[in-house]
This record gives C-alpha cells, structure tokens and sequence, in this order.
C-alpha cells in the first residue's frame, strides 16, 4: 500500500510539473522521481491513462484533464521552442503569427537555430529547423503565460525579404508587413549591415517606399539606403523560368509584372 501510495504521488507530482510548463522532459521527471525505472514507469503510466502524450526526443506534452479523451492540440510554438531548447527564435512566418500579423494560417513552424535538426510532424503540424550560424535580432512574446523566443519586428521584416518562400510567398507577406506600422530605423539598418547582403539593402528599400502609406518609415532611412543602390539588379523574389517583371530604376530591382495585383488587397 505504502509503495502504491508512492507511485501515485509521483505521478501526480510529475502531471502537476508537466501542466504548469505544458510539457515535461525525462530529465525533469528523473529529478522529481529519483531512479530511472520508477521515472520511465511514471511517465509510461501517465502516457497510458491519456495525461501526457509523448512528442519526441524524452519530450512529454500535458494534456489538461477538461481535454484527456479529446483531440487536444499542443502548443506548437512552446513545444518547438523546448524542443530546441531555447537556443534560437521561433522566426519567418511563425514569428508573423506569433506578432499577430500573419493573414493565413500555416501548419508548418519555423525556428531559427545554430544547430541543423532534421524536420519531423506532430499532430498534422511540420516542425523545421532553419540553420542560422549568427542568431540576431531576437525578443521574448508570451505565449499561454510562458515566453518564448522569437525574431523582432525589425528581424521578421527583413527574414521575410530574404526568403519569401518561408513566410508564404509574396501577397502573404505584404499583406502581413502592413500590421509592423511602427518599426526600428536605427534596428532595420543594424540587421541589414549584419546580414551585409546588397540585393537586401535594395530590396528592403522598395518594399518600404511601396508600402510607404501603410508603414512609417525613417526619410533618413530611406535615404540611407538609396545611398547603398549598387549598379547591379536583382530579383524581388527568387528568379522562376518564365517570369516576368519590371525594372524599378530607383532601387534597382525587378518586381513581378503583377505586383500591383499581388498588392490590390494589402
């Protein structure tokens, strides 16, 4: 009885653990256990009766008990972020949700991270990794009373210019850009010497003259940037075969033929 009564304990310690940060790994639940058998037989057990699910990786997540027996979804952001231990940024068009911009909901999240991770699924969601060697222009959103970490408005904005294709293409992501009204010049300019990429300096310049009356945006900036306006052109988005665009001479990038009907609805 006394042995029950102490499996019981733990279990329930453990639930307890789990519910308060959402999730719980076999190394928290092995310092709240004791010995590694009674841990694992804990975890299996609380698996079992539907109080934890198991993730990936020695990664349990919480089901509440309003939701045991249901189609509970995790969080997906706070999962990631503990997946990855904290060591990048929720970024690209996981961090244009999570600053509550996005226009379209996705099932793939995106992190920034030192480390490459292989790509895996969890409850109809894709989880991927985005190999960056220098994490940058990161700030912490709460997210169901935890914090996690994510690209700033500034760091979004230019991931986004960069690679469109991350942030659900280029209609997602002007329509999306219209919600940062109020960004860093001082911050954009920073990232942009960081990154030190000349399509970037002149495709960020296009993009905020094209949303000019919809952002705010630094005249200094500007002008610093139409400093930077190399004699090479480049490409809004990533060249296709058989695209057609336009010069804009002021920036010089090429634009889609199209952008004005891309833009109608931004």
């Amino acid at each position: 009885m006394v042995k029950r009564k102490r499996r019981s304990g733990i279990e329930k310690e453990l639930y307890l653990r789990a519910l308060q940060n959402h999730f719980i790994t076999v190394a928290e639940a092995r310092k709240i256990a004791g010995k590694e058998s009674t841990t694992r037989m804990a975890l299996w057990r609380l698996n079992k009766k539907g109080n934890l699910v198991r993730v990936k990786g020695g990664l349990y997540a919480a089901i509440p008990l309003q939701f045991k027996d249901s189609n509970y979804e995790v969080n997906r952001y706070i999962l990631f972020d503990r997946l990855m231990k904290s060591n990048g940024a929720l970024a690209f068009h996981s961090a244009l949700e999570l600053h509550g911009v996005a226009q379209s909901s996705f099932n793939t999240v995106y992190y920034l991270s030192p480390v490459e991770k292989m790509p895996f699924a969890f409850q109809d969601i894709t989880f991927k990794s985005v190999t960056a060697s220098n994490i940058f222009g990161t700030t912490t959103i709460t997210v169901d009373d935890l914090r996690v970490r994510a690209t700033d408005k500034e760091r979004t904005f230019l991931d986004c210019i960069r690679r469109p294709g991350l942030c659900g293409g280029l209609e997602e992501f002007l329509k999306s850009a219209e919600g940062f009204t109020m960004m860093s010049p001082v911050k954009l300019m920073d990232y942009l010497e960081r990154f030190d990429e000349q399509s970037l300096y002149q495709r960020t310049g296009f993009v905020l003259t094209y949303l000019g009356s919809r952002i705010k945006t630094s005249d200094d900036l500007l002008n610093a940037l139409r400093g930077r306006v190399s004699k090479n052109v480049y490409y809004l988005t990533p060249y296709r075969k058989g695209q057609k665009a336009r010069l804009n001479k002021e920036w010089n990038v090429r634009v889609p033929v199209n952008l004005e009907e891309v833009a109608r609805f931004v």
